[in-house]
């Protein structure tokens, strides 16, 4: 009798379906995942209801944990507790030979590229699965990518301890939040300022963090202030704005997914080099690097209590999650007033 794999199927364009398919056998050199907990990230809603899928159909989801049901690889057995780097590297070009994956020039992507995990099960490449602790809860192991990202912005934002000098985090989404969180772990006693449109994502930071509604008296008072400025939005009005928070030779770091075009006016340019300001680009995670591996990494801060799980809003099952997906995104265009931070599938 063959197994059924029920999925959440991205048909087409505004078009989820929760259905179900038989599941083919594994094959050579693959591992079978039971996928336990998936996160959605704010880039499924635009993937989903923008036309912003490679191609249809698609499973999206690519924050996962769960546990190996089925292997042809030596390297992973029955029953262990897992993760999922998402990104399929060329290992070819020149980046990839460098062990630099995240920036390879030509990748696929399991959620995006291919199907991911919006789904009971999912096969995969054993290169690709990250083995983890026991210990580590279903609903904190699921952020593991979100997380690597986190600790890539901040290990790439600040070379070295950032002593008493201010950083501000613009956006207290669940990116934001692991930012923050990242940052007060690796530098205890930083001077942190976060803000945010939505006060309820605010609380959600610690109380040694400075909270700030984003408004016109916020912005206002944040002219050259800052000394690192990490962007979380991608939003090009907001992005046109932290050029002016940050002081003389301030660091800039843009790591949030860039939603239209941005133009920058010509005094924005001149207080970039007024100021000496150096702007820096993250793109995803660092994984099995020579010298940076994030996602083992990653599990060494939640040991050193780095939760995750304390920034979900929402915990579903798989068959909600096309209704919760349109909520998403109803919210994203201003049609309804949906209060969520993180929306988590869970199988169990």
């Amino acid at each position: 009798m063959k197994l059924e794999n029920k999925i959440v199927n991205l048909i087409s364009n505004k078009k989820l379906i929760y259905s179900s398919r038989s599941l083919t056998n594994l094959q050579k050199n693959k591992v079978r995942v039971k996928i336990k907990a998936v996160g959605v990230c704010a880039s499924d809603v635009p993937r989903a209801f923008y036309n912003g899928a490679y191609n249809y159909p698609l499973i999206m989801g690519h924050e996962i944990s769960g546990t190996v049901f089925q292997s042809n690889s030596n390297k992973f057995k029955k029953n262990q507790k897992v993760s999922i780097f998402p990104m399929i590297p060329c290992q070819k070009c020149e980046y990839c030979k460098l062990k630099k994956f995240n920036v390879c020039k030509s990748y696929s992507y399991y959620g995006s590229r291919q199907d991911g995990g919006f789904a009971e099960f999912m096969d995969v490449n054993p290169w690709n699965i990250v083995r983890l602790p026991n210990t580590l809860n279903f609903n904190d192991a699921f952020a593991m990518e979100p997380s690597a990202v986190a600790l890539n912005t901040v290990n790439k934002t600040f070379n070295f301890n950032p002593g008493k000098k201010k950083i501000l985090v613009v956006g207290s989404g669940f990116i934001g939040l692991l930012i923050t969180k990242i940052i007060e772990i690796k530098f205890k006693k930083s001077d942190i300022s976060l803000t945010d449109r939505n006060r309820h994502k605010l609380n959600l930071s610690s109380k040694n963090i400075k909270k700030f509604l984003y408004n016109k008296k916020t912005i206002k008072n944040f002219t050259n202030k800052f000394d690192y400025i990490i962007d979380t939005t991608g939003n090009k009005n907001v992005l046109n704005q932290i050029l002016k928070f940050s002081k003389n030779h301030g660091i800039i770091t843009l790591m949030g997914n860039i939603g239209s075009d941005v133009t920058f006016d010509k005094q924005s340019i001149n207080s970039i080099l007024r100021k000496e300001l150096k702007i820096l680009g993250i793109w995803n995670s660092n994984f099995k690097n020579f010298h940076q591996d994030d996602w083992s990494d990653v599990i060494k801060l939640m040991k050193k209590g780095l939760r995750p799980s304390d920034y979900i809003s929402h915990i579903i099952n798989l068959k909600s999650l096309p209704a919760y997906l349109k909520r998403l995104y109803l919210k994203k265009i201003r049609r309804n007033n949906f209060k969520y931070l993180k929306v988590l599938v869970n199988n169990d």
